[in-house]
């Protein structure tokens, strides 16, 4: 038999009914414990039908070293992206031709978060006529040269300041920086915020269990080195042989479903969600089972998400 009734735990008087079901009542029991059989070392195994195999190997510099040198050769990532200002500007095109064929870039208000140095948001303002703002924890030289009267700078951390007024942007995007944030519930909450109602959001970010969220992929050449050794074997070979006293580069460790779930309980709307995946070396996997067992398959296959999410009309 079931009955359903409101949340207990809500005082707005708005919330969905829950089904409850009934329990029927536990039977009563003696309140006399029997004495159990005596036995010597009752812990001890006397048989397992876990094989343990293998002991597993030592996650050490030698290892990583090894792995690396086998490696160099068939890099996990073959071209990474370069920096120079024209790969600068080519991909900030063709990434805001991207966003722009998701959620309508034109004539908006937009705000990029973490922006860099800041070559799509002058796009925005002078290719797709938008108010453009750019927003980065870290001030960069080129802002100042981009900046003009509808292209914006604004050095500050979401998750900390409100630098900008409630219902202000009519589009907000992100590319591979939310799995840099510390506090992404923070930062998210706040975007739902400064978001007009029926406003749009482009994310993409990159998922801490794919095989190149170390973001290291330049120096390390095999996949999932962040997963595999400590910071502190990795941060002991970058201080060898690149003079960087780092170790990997992500912060949080979300998965998608936890990026999901954040979303939803903000308040904001999925509209579409793709994955970008990298094909699973199976007998890479089978070598450091071990580890990488520990994660399903198809997280470890799933390199970056890219959602499309709306904060709610009225």
């Amino acid at each position: 038999m079931d009955a359903v009734g409101g949340n207990p735990d809500s005082s707005s008087g708005n919330a969905l009914p829950r089904r409850y079901a009934i329990m029927p009542r536990p039977r009563a029991v003696g309140s006399k414990w029997p004495e159990a059989p005596s036995v010597d070392a009752p812990g001890s195994a006397v048989r397992s039908i876990y094989d343990t195999g293998e002991r597993p190997p030592v996650m050490d510099l030698e290892l990583l070293e090894a792995l690396n040198e086998e490696y160099r050769t068939k890099p996990l990532v073959p071209e990474p992206l370069k920096y120079d200002q024209a790969s600068r500007e080519e991909r900030a095109r063709r990434r805001l031709l991207e966003v722009h064929g998701s959620i309508d870039l034109a004539d908006k208000r937009v705000l990029e978060l973490g922006c860099g140095a800041g070559f799509e948001v002058w796009y925005l303002s002078h290719h797709f006529g938008a108010d453009a703002w750019g927003v980065d924890v870290s001030e960069r030289r080129a802002w100042a040269p981009l900046a003009d009267d509808r292209t914006h700078f604004v050095c500050a951390d979401l998750a900390t300041d409100r630098s900008f007024e409630t219902g202000f942007f009519d589009r907000v995007y992100s590319f591979t920086v939310m799995e840099h944030v510390v506090h992404p519930w923070a930062v998210l909450n706040e975007l739902f915020r400064i978001m007009k109602p029926g406003g749009l959001a482009y994310l993409q970010a990159n998922l801490h269990r794919g095989p190149r969220a170390s973001h290291i992929y330049r120096e390390l050449y095999f996949p999932f080195p962040h997963l595999l050794f400590t910071d502190d074997v990795i941060r002991e070979y970058r201080r060898t042989h690149s003079g960087r006293d780092e170790g990997a580069s992500w912060v949080n460790r979300l998965t998608w479903s936890q990026y999901e779930d954040y979303l939803r309980q903000i308040g904001f709307v999925l509209k579409s969600l793709q994955f970008r995946e990298t094909p699973l070396d199976e007998a890479f996997y089978d070598r450091f089972a071990n580890i990488l067992g520990r994660y399903p398959k198809r997280d470890l296959t799933r390199d970056f998400f890219t959602a499309v999410v709306a904060k709610p009309k009225r």
